[in-house]
């Protein structure tokens, strides 16, 4: 009895994410038919002008009953690439890189569902058109660490934005530089 009990109680966090099947058919916990038919909402995703717009079909989605997959993430992710931005109006601060990381969070957190290359290629594609090299060797490093390898174009780009910096010596934070205590070895950090 107390173990029945116990175990109820452990499994409620991931009850949220439990679908059952019955004859083909996917039933959340309350009972309600979970669709997996995606296609229409990838067809609205990928027809938006805006990446907001995107973001609130995944809304729909939820509401829909119907949870994204890696395929509609993907679609959602490449929307936020090559969308002529967040809204019809300028936003501040908009900064597309933290949009995918917040749609990658998601995924993961939320639905269990793991980015693959497609899903970092578009973050790491992102990075490179911003020219942020910085960010570009971390989200490499962080995608190996994950078991992802990244595209070898996407590498090279990502050299040449850190060799342009460099030779043109905005490759390191000016107030890092001035701040450097004058026996600091500048060359170990290639400055």
């Amino acid at each position: 009895m107390f173990a029945a009990r116990f175990a109820t109680r452990a499994a409620r966090p991931f009850a949220v994410r439990a679908y059952s099947e019955v004859v083909g058919k996917k039933y959340d916990l309350f009972g309600y038919e979970v669709s997996t038919n995606t296609a229409p909402y990838i067809e609205k995703i990928q027809k938006t002008q805006y990446y907001d717009d995107a973001g609130e079909v995944i809304v729909a989605m939820n509401l829909n009953n119907t949870p994204p997959d890696l395929t509609t993430y993907n679609a959602l992710l490449e929307r936020i690439l090559n969308a002529k931005s967040k809204q019809s109006t300028p936003v501040d601060g908009e900064n597309r890189f933290c949009a995918m990381m917040d749609v990658l969070e998601e995924m993961d957190h939320r639905y269990g569902i793991r980015p693959d290359a497609q899903s970092w290629g578009y973050v790491m594609q992102e990075l490179v058109t911003s020219g942020d090299f910085r960010m570009g060797w971390l989200c490499i490093e962080a995608m190996r660490s994950l078991g992802v390898e990244p595209s070898a174009e996407l590498i090279a780009k990502n050299s040449e934005n850190s060799a342009k910096a460099k030779s043109s010596g905005v490759d390191f934070p000016p107030a890092l530089r001035r701040s450097a205590p004058e026996d600091f070895d500048t060359k170990a950090w290639g400055l």
